[in-house]
């Protein structure tokens, strides 16, 4: 969900021991803008950061520069939607990465995005989490149906299943469980306050395998972690509703992970 509001009411503080913030771009790392022919070129062999357009040709992905200055994992406050925790806030190289891999075909990014995603899950987790048989559930928020069709797929669940090997590499099995999904009806948020995005979320997030071609997907055993995962938080409604559902699905979500927060004015460049 590409944020369109701003909440100013929610507060996010940095988690003891991460690296303070940078803001803005890299001047001396900031490429120029690519001609049409180079741009298609890049979506077929991505050959730039995806944050910054630095890179030699065949480089592509998250350079360490971009990495550096994604100052997460951040928790962020959010009313009624748990404990939430973002790899950093929505500006500079990672809102730059963020869109280029939600809108403008930049799949390639999906691994070094989700990478960016395993500090945030371990805050969120209990200690406990990491001894339960079968492992954590992502639970990716789902995308409105024309959208994911127009982007080639569901971005958010993309980026879940991308992240189950690098939680694996950290000691955390993890498996991607896509138990929401939006109606058809479900309208597009930008543009709309926080009372319109939850209004339109109540009347469409429902539990996935409704459609009559589908089939429901087991939802998780008592006692099995499920972690929330999104790309942008901003006025929380999205958290708030999913975590209703899951809740009607006998889960019980013990956080929620994002790559970026934009719920403070300031937050957007």
């Amino acid at each position: 969900m590409d944020p369109a509001h701003v909440d100013n009411s929610a507060r996010r503080g940095p988690i003891h021991g991460s690296r303070p913030a940078v803001s803005g771009s890299i001047p001396s790392m900031t490429a120029a803008a690519p001609s049409p022919l180079a741009s298609l070129l890049d979506l077929l062999f991505p050959r730039t950061c995806g944050g910054c357009g630095a890179g030699p040709p065949g480089s592509g992905g998250w350079c360490p520069a971009c990495a550096e200055s994604t100052a997460g994992p951040w928790s962020v406050a959010v009313p009624g939607a748990g404990r939430v925790a973002v790899a950093g806030r929505y500006r500079g190289p990672l809102r730059r990465a963020l869109l280029a891999y939600k809108e403008r075909g930049r799949r390639d990014l999906a691994a070094d995005l989700a990478g960016l995603l395993v500090s945030p899950v371990a805050v969120v987790l209990p200690a406990s989490a990491t001894r339960v048989p079968g492992g954590v559930r992502l639970v990716p928020a789902p995308s409105r149906p024309a959208a994911a069709r127009a982007r080639g797929g569901d971005h958010v669940l993309r980026l879940c299943r991308a992240l189950e090997p690098r939680l694996a590499a950290a000691g955390l099995p993890a498996h991607t469980a896509p138990l929401l999904a939006l109606a058809r009806r479900a309208g597009d948020s930008v543009g709309l306050d926080a009372a319109a995005r939850a209004a339109n979320l109540a009347a469409a997030l429902q539990p996935a395998g409704r459609g009559w071609r589908t089939v429901p997907p087991d939802p998780p055993g008592p006692g099995t972690p499920v972690v929330l995962v999104d790309d942008v938080v901003t006025t929380g409604s999205t958290l708030r509703a999913c975590r209703r559902v899951l809740r009607g699905l006998g889960c019980e979500p013990v956080g929620s992970v994002l790559l970026a927060d934009a719920t403070t004015r300031g937050a957007v460049e």
